[in-house]
């Protein structure tokens, strides 16, 4: 069964690498500029993870995500928080994501925090 992550990052060139290097390790991936997009595709199917930055404009990451854990099938949702400011668990953890990463990703972590989260 494919596992389906929604990734939610304003900057086209970094959502579009990270969608390539996940659907390259076997998973079905949608993407989003920012929350507000990214809320509209939870409306029509429910991913079995979320990888979103947290600084975008019109909707950011802690807004998105305090949405995200109100809806009724999304809510469970693990999510993970791409952050440039460093690792910030503590504070993740306050708005409701369940990992951080910091940017730029180290692609091989970032797969070990999916496999945590989603498990075979």
């Amino acid at each position: 069964m494919e596992r389906k992550i929604l990734v939610v990052e304003d900057h086209p060139d970094s959502r579009d690498l990270l969608a390539i290097y996940l659907r390259m390790q076997g998973y079905t991936v949608y993407t989003a500029e920012d929350g507000r997009e990214g809320l509209k595709l939870l409306q029509l199917d429910c991913p079995d993870l979320i990888i979103t930055d947290l600084s975008m404009p019109h909707m950011d990451g802690a807004e998105f995500i305090k949405q995200v854990r109100q809806t009724q099938t999304c809510r469970a949702l693990p999510i993970i928080i791409m952050t440039a400011y460093g690792n910030e668990e503590a504070a993740a953890r306050r708005i409701g994501a369940d990992q951080t990463i910091a940017k730029p990703l180290d692609y091989e972590a970032l797969l070990h925090q999916i496999s945590r989260l989603l498990p075979a």
